[in-house]
């Protein structure tokens, strides 16, 4: 009686065995999807370069302290984890996964990645750190997730960059653009663009079709669409800051100072901008609700971006990065992330 009980129980975890090791296999080589109207990371935050990237309550951010590495910290800015060594830009996340271009070309301490052989390019990891994923292993750009799909400049030897779309398992990518636009938004199956080598208009192409059409003339930098509202740096007007509405009517006048870049809260309470005229430099910020400015730093900054609590940016050397709440008091602190040693 005991040996068919040992039978059985021998039987029953060999089995259990099997199947687990069966589910491990088969889920590292699936691709698991998300909603259709899925965002990886805010226009804002992609044009400041795509440091910082808030999911579900985690933020996954690009850590100078340890040369640009991926990692990850919850949204209060505590329980920090090293995602992967790899320097990351661009960083967009999904529910399963982080996607970022790999920029190890660009480290400080490159002796280490000179004998890797794709220093750059889009990958995709879960976000334990594991399966990591080449999309591609060309030099690029501005990436942005949407639904399924990720959009990104590709940087080609003899023909420069171009606007790729790919899927996030890496099965379709297209050429979408023999131009080195950025994408700014993908709304109801079109993507919105400002023109790069012929004009600065905003542009959309239609995503069934892949048929372009201009949508508004202008000279445009950097447009956000939000809300009711697209906002906007007027290159042909100094590159101050403006917003509109959607069909280009009640353009209103925002920061009425040259600036380099500028970025807007989650919440929509405040616009964060950097004055670059050489005169009066300073990062400030605009409450949307009452229209007043205020300073807060004198000096020259880079690379806003923003998540649920806090806005972070950068000196202009990039020695420093500076963390401050997204709409309460803006009291700026250093951000010192730790660096955490891989077993």
């Amino acid at each position: 009686m005991l040996s068919k009980v040992k039978k059985t129980f021998i039987i029953l975890f060999l089995i259990t065995i099997v199947t687990v090791f069966g589910i491990l296999i088969y889920t590292s080589g699936r691709t698991f999807y998300s909603k259709e109207d899925e965002i990886g990371n805010t226009a804002g935050n992609i044009y400041n370069g795509g440091l910082f990237c808030e999911q579900e309550g985690i933020i996954y951010f690009s850590n100078d302290a340890d040369d640009g590495s991926l990692y990850a910290m919850s949204s209060d800015c505590t329980k920090f984890r090293k995602v992967h060594s790899d320097k990351a830009v661009y960083i967009n996340a999904d529910e399963h996964y982080i996607y970022y271009l790999r920029a190890n070309n660009t480290r400080e301490n490159s002796k280490a990645s000179i004998l890797m052989f794709n220093n750059s390019g889009v990958y995709r990891i879960k976000q334990n750190g594991s399966n990591l994923k080449a999309i591609s292993n060309k030099p690029a750009a501005y990436l942005t997730l949407k639904g399924n799909n990720l959009y990104f400049q590709k940087y080609d030897v003899e023909e420069g960059l171009h606007l790729y779309r790919n899927g996030i398992d890496a099965s379709s990518e297209r050429l979408l653009l023999k131009d080195a636009v950025v994408p700014a938004a993908i709304l109801d199956g079109k993507l919105y663009y400002t023109g790069y080598s012929k004009d600065q208009n905003i542009h959309y192409m239609d995503l069934s079709g892949y048929n372009t059409k201009t949508y508004l003339e202008g000279n445009f930098a950097y447009p956000i669409f939000r809300d009711d509202y697209i906002y906007y740096m007027d290159i042909g007007n100094n590159y101050k800051i403006y917003r509109m509405n959607h069909d280009g009517t009640e353009v209103t006048a925002l920061v009425d100072e040259r600036c380099s870049t500028y970025n807007i809260t989650n919440s929509g309470k405040y616009l964060y901008y950097q004055v670059d005229n050489n005169a009066n430099n300073r990062i400030a910020r605009l409450n949307l609700e009452t229209m007043e400015h205020e300073t807060i730093q004198e000096g020259n900054f880079k690379q806003i971006h923003v998540t649920e609590f806090f806005v972070f940016f950068k000196d202009f050397k990039g020695d420093t990065t500076y963390i401050l709440s997204a709409d309460g008091v803006p009291r700026l602190e250093t951000f010192n992330p730790p660096v955490i040693n891989e077993d």
